[in-house]
């Protein structure tokens, strides 16, 4: 049994929708990150940094949406979520996963949380620019490098669900990711997705 500690619209959400995929037994407790609990005492001694999500099996504690994401595929192979060892299409699952959580993710975090980063507000407003220029660069590549349908070809895989995710996060800037074509077709097959609607009807999700 897995109990996953998640946000409403945070990094929880492709671990949750891969949790769903794998029919893997898992409950959810609600952190309200609006309201600071993720900073509250009891949360603080699961994740010392302070975020969503939050990983427990049997008594282990893990963090950071990505490396969950990669457990949780390296526990359920029956899934289908990763590509097996040693294939071609398993360099390019790593690669893009590393990827994602590294830099269009960290742009986000640029872009949505700038006050984290910097105090004035013509500094975050720059801050924020910045990352808008440097995620159409990223949204290009990916737009570009889908097989087609999905990432790494006819198959849908966990870095579709992550891609899905952070793609979204780009909804209220001037050219979202979704206005890629292949990007806006990648990410409407993933919310088609039983796993994808269950979860955002879960989290009570919308994508306003």
């Amino acid at each position: 049994m897995y109990t996953l500690y998640w946000g409403k619209g945070s990094a929880n959400m492709v671990c949750h929708a891969a949790l769903i995929e794998m029919g893997a037994p898992f409950k959810l407790v609600e952190i309200d990150v609006d309201n600071g609990q993720q900073k509250s005492p009891e949360y603080l001694k699961l994740n010392p940094n302070a975020r969503v999500p939050t990983l427990v099996e049997d008594g282990r504690v893990m963090y950071e949406s990505a490396a969950i994401l990669l457990y949780l595929c390296e526990k359920h192979p029956q899934a289908g979520l990763m590509p097996p060892m040693g294939s071609p299409e398993r360099a390019r699952f790593l690669q893009w996963l590393f990827y994602l959580t590294n830099t269009p993710q960290e742009a986000l975090m640029n872009w949505w949380h700038a006050d984290n980063y910097l105090g004035k507000s013509e500094e975050q407003a720059a801050l924020k620019a910045g990352a808008e220029r440097r995620l159409a660069k990223m949204w290009q590549l990916l737009d570009g490098a889908i097989a087609g349908p999905y990432l790494l070809g006819k198959d849908c895989t966990a870095i579709d669900l992550f891609l899905t995710m952070v793609a979204h996060w780009s909804r209220k800037m001037a050219k979202p990711a979704r206005s890629y074509p292949k990007i806006g077709r990648l990410m409407a097959l993933v919310e088609a997705r039983p796993s994808w609607q269950t979860m955002m009807a879960d989290e009570g999700n919308s994508w306003n």
